[in-house]
């Protein structure tokens, strides 16, 4: 079975460890939009391992592992990734990234942060250079992948970004970042080889993996506080070539409530202690920036739209044991504005910061399910939760994930 693996909600729903679990089932793994502003945390071994570009299917013997052409590449982060893995004893020689591919410079990153530091209202960017580099991509002015492999060629086109970009000497040809920029860009050359017969071999088990979230789309998320690229599923043809029809399943990956990082209308977030208590209780701090999530409860609305946005026909509810002290929790089932109110978002999507959501409560379960093997065994509140989800989103639940360990997985 092809399989497409994405986001719900604003990110950080857990994707890499539901991409790591069934990736074993496949022989391609995929990233087709993003860059090293994703972090896609996994454990093997009881170790803790965040992946930012290489695709979650890493972990796994004899998968490739294909970085593709709508994602921005940056070549000092993916030298990076790569040495940590090989000193974890991990291969690393099934990465392929496509020579299609955009090159994150250290003057796109330098950019990132100068426009950022302009704006009144911050974006909250990861300054990870990612939305300059589409825009040079757009533009048909940036460094591709193929290019990285040609030394000379390599150097003339960041010799002419710098010239073009203000920025001071410290960004110039001579400098230790453009050095170091040049060495990784020799280091990873490497891996650029072509990905198309792979991508369109039909015994071939393809996985997709997003990054980010559907609600953070360039086109389809809460503009402008969004991500420069598509993680919703029309990006999936655009960034790897390949057509929608190859997948019969669109699985959706949504926590048990909702997070965000950086700036953006949240209509469920918390600003009171259970807000504090979901953020210390799920560790929700970025792992690529390190900065504190938003928290909030479980957002039907929102969900709702990202699965009628992208086709979604099954969902992964993660970390469901953070909600397991609750005497109480909420969802929300409508949002309201004055005196209208709606379960439909796309009628608020323009004016979300003047939305109020409307709850319904459940009973929560108040036990430890961290090591629950199946469904029945899970307390009858539990149940109770996932059932209600499933009816407000007319979607089946398939996996439930109680921790962040690759075991600690419930698949109905």
């Amino acid at each position: 079975m092809n399989r497409i693996i994405m986001g719900g909600q604003w990110g950080d729903e857990g994707k890499g460890k539901i991409v790591d679990l069934l990736s074993k089932d496949s022989n391609v793994v995929a990233r087709y939009q993003g860059g090293a502003n994703a972090g896609h945390t996994v454990y093997k071994d009881g170790k803790k391992i965040v992946l930012h570009q290489i695709p979650s299917g890493i972990l796994q013997d004899d998968c490739f592992c294909i970085l593709g052409n709508g994602m921005v590449i940056d070549p000092v982060e993916l030298a990076k990734e790569i040495k940590e893995l090989e000193d974890l004893g991990m291969p690393t020689k099934n990465i392929y990234i496509s020579p299609n591919a955009h090159i994150v410079t250290p003057i796109h990153k330098g950019i990132d942060v100068k426009n950022e530091s302009i704006l009144t209202n911050k974006i909250g960017t990861t300054g990870k250079g990612i939305g300059p580099t589409y825009v040079d991509k757009y533009n048909r002015n940036g460094v591709r992948a193929i290019d990285i492999a040609d030394a000379n060629l390599i150097y003339k086109l960041y010799e002419k970004k710098y010239q073009e970009s203000e920025l001071d000497e410290s960004f110039g040809l001579e400098s230790e970042q453009a050095t170091h920029f040049f060495s990784c860009c020799n280091l990873i050359s490497k891996y650029v080889r072509n990905v198309f017969p792979i991508l369109h071999n039909n015994e071939n088990r393809l996985l997709v993996e997003g990054a980010q979230g559907a609600l953070l789309d360039i086109d389809h998320g809460t503009y402008p506080y969004v991500t420069s690229s598509n993680p919703t599923i029309g990006g999936i043809s655009s960034g790897l070539g390949i057509p929608i029809s190859k997948f019969e399943s669109i699985m959706g990956i949504f926590k048990a409530y909702v997070t965000r990082v950086g700036n953006g209308p949240f209509p469920t977030e918390l600003h009171d202690e259970i807000g504090e208590k979901i953020q210390d209780i799920g560790k929700e701090f970025g792992a690529t920036t390190g900065r504190p999530r938003r928290c909030g409860w479980f957002d039907a609305v929102a969900a709702s739209y990202s699965i009628k946005l992208n086709g979604i026909n099954e969902i992964v509810l993660t970390k469901l044991d953070i909600l397991n002290s609750f005497d109480t929790i909420k969802v929300c089932t409508n949002y309201r504005n004055g005196e209208s109110t709606s379960d439909e978002y796309s009628d608020f999507m323009n004016d979300l910061e003047a939305v109020s959501p409307v709850y319904e409560e459940v009973d929560g379960w108040n036990c430890n399910i961290d090591n629950v093997k199946s469904f029945g065994d899970l307390p009858s509140n539990a149940q109770n939760y996932i059932h209600y989800l499933e009816s407000l989103l007319n979607t089946k639940i398939k996996i439930i994930s109680i921790g962040p360990e690759r075991d600690q997985i419930i698949q109905l």
